[in-house]
């Protein structure tokens, strides 16, 4: 299978080029798998999501997953009108398709599977055990979790090790989405297992966070961290 190889490395790499030659040489590679995702996932998982959308545009007929990881909601309405049960079915690796379109930044694909009856609070199949919610939290899409919270997403469920989306956000210094998660009930005290509350994530990841003391707040929103330079 060198030919597969070297076509995954050019999806990862970003190559476009070689990625369109190659399938002209072989159409077949579209139906290749690595570890159990296709070319359009592995794209979309290596951050190419131009080279993702264009295989999607490439494959005759998407899985359920490929169409929520590109956002091509056209395609998530046929397949749920066709099989309504497959909002709730697993990719190879564990996640959602509501947890692929969290994680890539797809709202009005997200906001149609919620509706659809995807399980907002469902943990992947896999080791990190995340729901929507923290999938999307990781990434930086607060609209996307803003909705979630809206459809009752749980903002304190813990992953694998212990750690919240509020946990994800002060480790990436997102102080819009500190702000979504504390209007939506996060608290700011919960530890992992190795014993981390938000802030000593944070702190860790080099940035200096102030945040203000509960009795003094009006709400949940006036308890947030304030990112600054990191600096030391």
């Amino acid at each position: 299978m060198r030919h597969s190889v070297s076509f995954f490395d050019a999806i990862k790499q970003g190559n476009r080029h070689e990625v369109e030659r190659q399938l002209i040489v072989d159409p077949s590679l579209i139906h290749v798998r690595e570890d159990g995702l296709s070319p359009i996932l592995i794209a979309a998982y290596h951050g190419q999501p131009e080279i993702a959308s264009f295989l999607a545009d490439k494959t005759v007929a998407l899985t359920i997953f490929e169409a929520a990881a590109t956002g091509k909601i056209n395609n998530i309405l046929r397949l749920l009108a066709r099989d309504p049960q497959l909002v709730n079915a697993y990719a190879a690796d564990g996640f959602q398709p509501l947890g692929l379109a969290a994680y890539f930044g797809h709202f009005d694909s997200a906001e149609y599977l919620v509706k659809a009856g995807a399980p907002v609070n469902s943990p992947s199949r896999n080791e990190l055990k995340a729901t929507p919610l923290q999938s999307a939290a990781a990434a930086g899409h607060v609209k996307i979790v803003e909705m979630l919270i809206k459809y009752r997403a749980d903002t304190n469920v813990q992953e694998q090790g212990g750690y919240t989306p509020l946990h994800a956000a002060a480790q990436n210094g997102d102080l819009a989405m500190i702000r979504a998660l504390l209007y939506g009930g996060a608290d700011l005290t919960i530890r992992s297992e190795d014993g981390k509350a938000p802030l000593d994530v944070a702190l860790e990841a080099g940035n200096r966070l102030l945040f203000m003391d509960n009795q003094t707040c009006n709400s949940p929103a006036d308890d947030f961290f304030t990112a600054t330079d990191h600096t030391t």
